[in-house]
């Protein structure tokens, strides 16, 4: 019994929350930030990185408060949340390994100042593509290419349709070929 009574003060303070009441926003933080990273940290088996999860992800329930929908406990969704973002982590970590590996600038050969250099240079102008996208188009885009997710994978987690998310794709692809025709060394970092 004191378990569904827990669960019903839990879905409480986040309907609270979702009204936007920082302050119960804070007691969620601290009632669970600590245990969601130690979580995270088993996974991770690194500190900073599980606890920049968990402060992104209870950034993220303040952003799409409105929009999140609970159908469970709200710790099943908070644990389901910091499962997928390490997923998501380690994805874009294999990705990025074997775009580095890929890469004649991480040949022991040609490593020197310049291509070093060169290779900053190259993974700023990626990054700036990426902030240069709108919102929507930029994570929808991360979260297919990046992060591996189909599109009603994406649907679901943006809880948008199928189709909006095949648009949101479109725009991004549509600006990053505009970028892609004036800075042609950056194509291989938008290989699938």
């Amino acid at each position: 019994m004191t378990k569904y009574i827990k669960k019903i003060e839990e879905l409480n303070l986040f309907k609270k929350v979702q009204k936007g009441d920082v302050k119960s926003l804070e007691v969620l933080f601290d009632r669970y930030y600590n245990v969601l990273c130690n979580f995270a940290y088993l996974f991770l088996k690194n500190e900073e990185c599980a606890k920049e999860i968990v402060s992104e992800l209870f950034i993220k329930i303040w952003q799409k408060r409105r929009e999140i929908i609970i159908r469970e406990s709200l710790k099943s969704y908070l644990y389901k949340s910091v499962k997928n973002a390490v997923i998501s982590m380690k994805r874009k970590e294999k990705k990025t390994e074997r775009l580095m590996e890929d890469s004649d600038l991480n040949n022991p050969e040609f490593i020197t100042p310049e291509t070093l250099l060169l290779r900053k240079e190259l993974e700023e102008k990626v990054n700036q593509l990426f902030s240069d996208l709108p919102l929507k188009a930029g994570l929808v885009f991360r979260m297919k290419r990046i992060d591996g997710l189909r599109y009603k994978e994406i649907s679901k987690i943006l809880n948008i349709s199928e189709k909006t998310v095949e648009n949101h794709m479109g725009n991004a692809i549509k600006k990053i070929k505009v970028i892609l025709d004036e800075h042609p060394e950056l194509v291989k970092y938008f290989r699938d």
